[in-house]
């Protein structure tokens, strides 16, 4: 068997995109949700703080409260309330979010053949196989590696900023607020440019390694083309046979010609029907076409001349089945006149 060291054809990867097999990296995803999750969190944290500071106003009011057990689990069951709808919001961001991951992968990819139920997916053996395999076992490299990564950029980033927050004892409560939050935005930020370096990454190499799955074989390679571009000899013998009938077809429009002018580049027979017409182009050729167009004018008595000022501008203003051009309306007259036997040979 041939070495597999050919590029995939748009054939192969077309064929494996209809299968569900493309490029997907999961960290792209994970990265989006962390990014969308942090900026909701954090356009709503002036909000969260107005809310605990006046949980913590009511939770103080209980207190001198007449009936502080109905008090407190009013108050309790507003907290569970915002909390409930805070987090509701921020999973289904998350879900968007790893929705729009996917799609910017994948695009509108439904593969079928990927969501079908297969028996062996149900095979314990199967399963402990996938579980141990070499992607699996890669998988848990990664994320072994993403999470040692991401702590020691923030075990380097507290380090050195922690004298900060611990000389915040001796501040006002809004300053040790401001010191805390501005540690929480560096450290969150440090993490999102890890998640997103790890996600180009991981892309990159699910991408190296996809394309190393489908690469093919030479034999492979010529076998698809054969395939989709049909056998080298059936394609041969079918441009001959195209090629026959443009002659053929070519050979008859020759014989109702009135005239043909030519040079030794091309040949140009045109058909005259009389004086209510315009003469126009029957057949034109260059090269070899257009030496067959004067053999066969030579075959059915078409009168032909040399004359090449007239036929290379003929050739060059009109195609088949065209008029001639306006300006060559008295030299192609004098040639027709020619043909019929009422002038001397034209020059």
């Amino acid at each position: 068997m041939s070495e597999k060291d050919q590029k995939p054809t748009e054939k192969r990867l077309r064929d494996a995109r209809k299968k569900g097999d493309v490029v997907q990296s999961a960290e792209v995803g994970a990265a989006l949700v962390f990014i969308v999750v942090l900026a909701a969190v954090a356009s709503q944290a002036s909000h969260a703080v107005d809310m605990l500071r006046g949980l913590f106003d009511a939770m103080f009011a209980v207190v001198s409260a007449r009936d502080p057990a109905a008090k407190l689990s009013t108050i309790l069951a507003l907290a569970m309330h915002d909390t409930f709808l805070f987090g509701a919001g921020i999973v289904v961001l998350a879900g968007v979010a790893g929705l729009a991951g996917s799609l910017a992968q994948v695009g509108g990819l439904v593969a079928f053949e990927r969501i079908a139920p297969k028996f062996e997916r149900l095979n314990p053996a199967g399963g402990l196989t996938r579980m141990f395999s070499l992607r699996s076992l890669t998988n848990l490299v990664k994320t072994g590696v993403k999470t040692l990564i991401l702590a020691l950029t923030l075990w380097v980033l507290l380090r050195g900023s922690l004298s900060a927050p611990l000389q915040a004892g001796y501040l006002r409560p809004d300053a040790i607020l401001a010191i805390t939050g501005r540690l929480l935005l560096t450290l969150v930020g440090w993490a999102a440019l890890v998640f997103v370096a790890f996600a180009a990454v991981d892309y990159a190499y699910q991408h190296y390694e996809h394309m190393k799955k489908l690469r093919m074989s030479t034999d492979e390679v010529r076998r698809e083309h054969r395939e989709t571009e049909g056998d080298p000899h059936i394609n041969a013998r079918r441009r001959r046979l195209a090629h026959e009938q443009v002659f053929n077809a070519l050979q008859d429009r020759v014989k109702m010609a009135s005239a043909i002018v030519y040079s030794q580049r091309v040949a140009v027979a045109l058909c005259y029907a009389g004086k209510e017409a315009l003469p126009w182009v029957a057949a034109r050729g260059e090269g070899e076409m257009g030496r067959r167009i004067v053999e066969w004018g030579g075959e059915y008595l078409v009168p032909c001349v040399a004359n090449a000022g007239l036929a290379d501008a003929l050739y060059e203003s009109a195609r088949e089945y065209q008029h001639i051009d306006r300006t060559l309306y008295v030299r192609v007259a004098k040639l027709l006149r020619w043909a019929q036997g009422d002038d001397d040979v034209v020059h």
